[in-house]
């Protein structure tokens, strides 16, 4: 059967049904396109209609000048530079859920994933997240460098368990900058926290979520809740993009995940 990408209003059905099913439905769904589950997924992400692949609105045309100039530099293989952040009801991957995360290309919109967009937790299921994993780590695999704050410390360790537990294919061989490691490196400051490391820059003021509101969303799934703290998530990644272009001039080497 060829893979062809339905148009018109097939494709709006095919995102209808999409949205509506489970994990198995998908399967089924993409194959009778004659496409993969994967193939179908990047349909659905890049148009922005993916239960977890959602095109936010946040932009930020400052930075475009200088990530070309970064990017420009002459390389042997083309660079595909990633800020990445994600949020969690606790600390520990066997203590909590994820609740939301961003991957966001440079100069480029962000792609967000958020727990209440998927079955499990409209269900009611929200400790499985399953499926939100699933989607986070199939978009961190297209990306040659992710870049966090402090994320080979959590982000990234808490994403590794949670692919762990559910079985999932472990992340091909990709690069990791951390921008917390080349603030403790570079900058003799009180504190090296994003927020910190922003406010010190200039680069802009992270936003600051209260307590009760990460109850609500983890505890009673509160959708304006959980609202907040996907923009709350966006930000940061937003900011830590612009850390990671002030901090490029002093980045020595690349480490590999």
């Amino acid at each position: 059967m060829t893979k062809k990408k339905p148009e018109g209003k097939e494709w709006e059905t095919f995102v209808q049904r999409w949205q509506s099913c489970g994990h198995l439905g998908k399967i089924a769904l993409a194959e009778g396109c004659g496409a993969s589950y994967d193939l179908a997924r990047h349909w659905i992400s890049d148009t922005g209609n993916g239960q977890g692949g959602q095109i936010s609105n946040f932009d930020d045309p400052d930075l475009s000048g200088a990530i070309r100039e970064v990017l420009a530099i002459p390389t042997k293989t083309k660079l595909d530079f990633v800020s990445f952040d994600l949020e969690s009801s606790e600390l520990k991957a066997d203590f909590s859920a994820l609740l939301s995360a961003v991957v966001k290309p440079f100069g480029k919109e962000a792609i967000v994933f958020r727990a209440d967009n998927y079955q499990n937790w409209q269900e009611g299921r929200r400790a499985d997240d399953l499926e939100i994993c699933r989607d986070i780590t199939n978009e961190l695999a297209r990306h040659a460098i992710v870049v966090t704050h402090y994320g080979t410390g959590f982000d990234l360790r808490y994403i590794r368990a949670k692919m762990m537990k559910y079985g999932l294919p472990a992340l091909p061989p990709m690069f990791a900058i951390d921008t917390y490691y080349l603030a403790k490196a570079n900058m003799m400051v009180s504190r090296r926290r994003l927020d910190a490391i922003c406010k010190y820059l200039n680069l802009g003021l992270k936003s600051v979520v209260e307590g009760a509101v990460w109850v609500d969303a983890a505890l009673n799934g509160n959708k304006e809740a959980l609202g907040e703290i996907v923009a709350h998530n966006i930000q940061d990644c937003i900011l830590l993009e612009r850390v990671a272009m002030v901090m490029f001039p002093y980045l020595r080497s690349i480490r590999r995940l």
